[in-house]
């Protein structure tokens, strides 16, 4: 009896390492996506890849930038984008592209910033309109990989897109050590696995105890992967905030 047991938990553990593994762009469940500003779900990833689509996204987080439009090639595929905002994930053809930001309702206008990127059917990026070191816009399109966590484990990673915080360390409130550690201002980190809890995080200049931000009673859920986008400035305003962003593959579809 006691070998069975041993089997079975195997076996079934065996199913979740092989799901968690699967690529992404085979994965069968649709991915919702939370913000402040409300939820959508975007189709699975193994549908938008029989349809030679990739699934795309933009963040806002230009400070004193009014709203902006985002083409892929000559198709205007995102209108009237605010700061601060995260649009929902959107079909785009997988070729080699290139994104560009442009004013809003401005079509003609030059270019803030653009990117050529080449994006591969049934997988997830997320193009994030920034500041460079030398205060105009840059445009970053990053692969999401969006696949499960370790049960019973959330995902998370920072993008640092203040134009003047430096490199920052994220520490949760009250404990020792860096949840993330030197985070170089246009970087995006890989995500890190934690428990799932309720915490208050800090922003802090690297290797230095004080705060630029603390981000308030902020919730990690099992099987969810969070983006954290610290955007505005540690000087002046708009002020330093911190977008989040929560990612989650639905369960009960097959991947």
């Amino acid at each position: 009896m006691k070998i069975n047991k041993l089997l079975l938990l195997g076996a079934l553990l065996s199913l979740f390492f092989l799901a968690a593994c699967t690529p992404e762009s085979q994965r069968g469940e649709p991915v919702t996506t939370t913000t402040d500003k409300g939820a959508s779900t975007a189709p699975p990833a193994k549908e938008a890849e029989k349809r030679d689509k990739a699934l795309v996204r933009v963040v806002h987080a230009l400070p004193g930038f009014a709203a902006v439009d985002t083409f892929v090639g000559s198709n205007k595929e995102f209108g009237e984008i605010t700061y601060k905002t995260v649009t929902p994930y959107k079909e785009i053809a997988d070729v080699q592209e290139v994104f560009v930001i442009k004013p809003a309702g401005k079509d003609g206008a030059a270019p803030f910033a653009q990117n050529n990127e080449g994006i591969s059917g049934g997988d997830h990026y997320t193009a994030i309109a920034m500041p460079a070191p030398d205060g105009k816009a840059t445009l970053r399109v990053i692969s999401d990989k969006l696949t499960p966590p370790p049960s019973g484990k959330a995902s998370i990673r920072i993008i640092n897109a203040s134009p003047d915080a430096g490199e920052i360390d994220v520490v949760v409130k009250g404990r020792d050590g860096n949840l993330f550690g030197g985070v170089n201002p246009e970087t995006v980190t890989t995500y890190n696995e934690v428990d799932p809890t309720t915490v208050s995080l800090e922003i802090r200049p690297q290797g230095k105890k004080n705060v630029l931000l603390t981000v308030p009673a902020i919730t990690f859920d099992a099987g969810h992967l969070y983006t954290i986008v610290l955007t505005g400035k540690a000087k002046g305003e708009p002020k330093l905030e911190a977008i989040k962003i929560d990612d989650q593959l639905l369960k009960g579809a097959t991947p």
